[in-house]
């Protein structure tokens, strides 16, 4: 089986998307399956992956407002079509819907091979957090048009399938997410970093700091927790986003702000934290909040988008409806105030985390793989005449 991704995001670019696709590669790598990814290029500081299974080719492209370390590249469809002719895929897998991902469909459809595509951002609900709204209904329908050409999209969770299926899409498959729990694990607690942040009850939110993800929310809990706890607590932003001039512009007193971090310096903030907290609602999966959990913290999130997949009130973390100010604070004192609660939260946030592995996941999408190729192969051969 011969494989060829098609990514507007990619490493160097850290994000779900792109975390996921490096993680699918080195599995592939690994079982010898040949594939190629079509991504953009980040200004020549692209990490190597041309191996004798993996190969990327990127292609230059334009910074945006919205998002200015991401590139959206259009190159022109001959030189695509020059690559992919020479790598013969069996199968073409979109990961985006803009440039790249447009051209890998457009491929697809034009030599008639077995298409994947998988739907990771809802785009649409974020609209009304920058002001946009006016262009959904434009959005909508090239979505829409745009998901057609597939055979089978993938979802990473229930709750985003629901919402497409209720606005008629076909053809939906679940394709979730798992954790490494080598990378992030509570034996990277580092006694030292907790000292910078002071002898306190540690917050942490990690992720993009972007109004979609109602760190309103957050601000709102830190400002009353610091009333009513005046020095106990502290809320650790890890991340970085247009929103980070609305956080330092509130400057709470208990407010931390790391900045971006990867690797070990980030595992060491998860695990050196007391609880994660979440707001956003808007999530079709939530990487970073199985990333805590691996790390053995208490979540305290809100009960929407596909963080519901994995996420249990009063079992695994305390839960609220999308938009309850009040009620997720209260939350957040709860877990603060009460070790047993706090200590039953985290130990099953690590056994869930414990229960979803990488390689289970991508050998469900190997078999989504096969069967779409067999569908396509038997749509393509004549019936004989009885």
């Amino acid at each position: 089986m011969r494989i060829a991704y098609f990514s507007d995001t990619y490493l160097p670019e850290v994000n779900g998307v792109a975390n996921t696709l490096t993680r699918l590669g080195n599995y592939l790598d690994e079982r010898h399956i040949q594939h190629l990814v079509i991504a953009p290029d980040y200004d020549g500081n692209n990490p190597d992956f041309d191996s004798n299974y993996r190969r990327v080719h990127r292609f230059k492209g334009v910074t945006t407002s919205i998002s200015p370390k991401s590139r959206l590249a259009f190159p022109l469809f001959w030189e695509v079509d020059e690559i992919l002719d020479a790598f013969k895929p069996d199968l073409i897998h979109v990961t985006t819907e803009l440039g790249l991902g447009f051209r890998g469909m457009r491929y697809a459809a034009s030599k008639n091979i077995p298409l994947v595509m998988s739907f990771h951002t809802d785009y649409c609900s974020y609209l009304k957090y920058h002001r946009i709204e006016f262009i959904r209904p434009v959005l909508e329908n090239y979505l829409s048009w745009f998901y057609r050409f597939s055979d089978r999209i993938l979802v990473p969770s229930h709750h985003t399938l629901g919402k497409l299926v209720r606005k008629g899409y076909r053809n939906l498959d679940i394709w979730s997410r798992g954790i490494d729990t080598s990378a992030f694990n509570p034996a990277y607690r580092n006694s030292a970093l907790r000292k910078t942040w002071g002898e306190k009850f540690i917050f942490l939110y990690a992720g993009r700091l972007s109004a979609e993800k109602s760190l309103d929310m957050l601000l709102n809990a830190a400002a009353e927790i610091e009333e009513r706890f005046p020095g106990k607590t502290s809320f650790v932003f890890t991340g970085e986003g247009p929103y980070l001039k609305t956080i330092e512009k509130n400057a709470l007193p208990n407010i931390v702000v790391t900045g971006f971090k990867r690797g070990r310096e980030l595992s060491e903030i998860y695990a050196s934290a007391d609880c994660f907290a979440f707001p956003s609602g808007t999530e079709t999966f939530g990487n970073v909040v199985l990333e805590a959990m691996a790390s053995a913290l208490p979540v305290v999130a809100v009960a929407s988008g596909g963080v519901t997949d994995f996420l249990s009130h009063n079992d695994n973390s305390l839960l609220c409806a999308p938009g309850e100010k009040q009620t997720f604070t209260a939350n957040l004192v709860s877990v603060m105030e009460d070790e047993f609660l706090r200590r039953h939260l985290a130990e099953n946030a690590y056994r869930t985390a414990l229960s979803r592995k990488w390689d289970t996941i991508f050998d469900r999408l190997m078999d989504t793989y096969i069967a779409s190729i067999k569908n396509v192969k038997e749509q393509q051969t004549p019936q004989r005449a009885a």
